[in-house]
């Protein structure tokens, strides 16, 4: 599979939905040592996915396209997306993201693995899953 440059409805989504809705559902994440919330930094946000997605491309065609700053627009719909849309969205990110010998450090990396694991504690059940696996015990027939 060839590696592309997603469209600014992708990202505008993914970021929508990371900082809006219900405010269980705000998502932060940690890096550099720092609590780093979405909700008020969507802009940043998503440009620094952006740049990381052209850095990424730029690095798998050796090529050196120009990650001019896209505008952050806040998509009711992406933020009314549901977690496996989210979670199949931050999988294509991350797969078009991940060409630099640096990716697991970066910031984005660091954005879209906290939407993931927001967006799968989000699944319907999750709360109501046993935390530690023990074995069932047999129903006497």
């Amino acid at each position: 599979m060839s590696a592309f440059i997603v469209n600014e409805y992708h990202l505008n989504a993914l970021v929508s939905w990371a900082s809006y809705g219900h405010s269980s559902r705000k998502v932060s994440y940690y890096w550099q040592g720092k609590h780093r919330p979405i909700a008020g930094d969507e802009q940043r946000v998503v440009n620094v996915l952006y740049a990381e997605n052209v850095r990424s491309v730029n690095a798998r065609y050796r090529e050196n396209e120009t990650a001019d700053p896209i505008k952050f627009n806040l998509l009711i719909g992406g933020a009314n997306l549901n977690p496996i849309e989210v979670c199949k969205a931050v999988h294509c990110l991350v797969y078009q993201s991940c060409e630099t010998s640096d990716w697991e450090q970066s910031e984005a990396f660091a954005i879209l693995q906290a939407i993931e694991a927001k967006a799968i504690r989000s699944v319907h059940g999750y709360e109501n899953a046993a935390w530690e696996l023990v074995p069932r015990t047999k129903v006497a027939a």
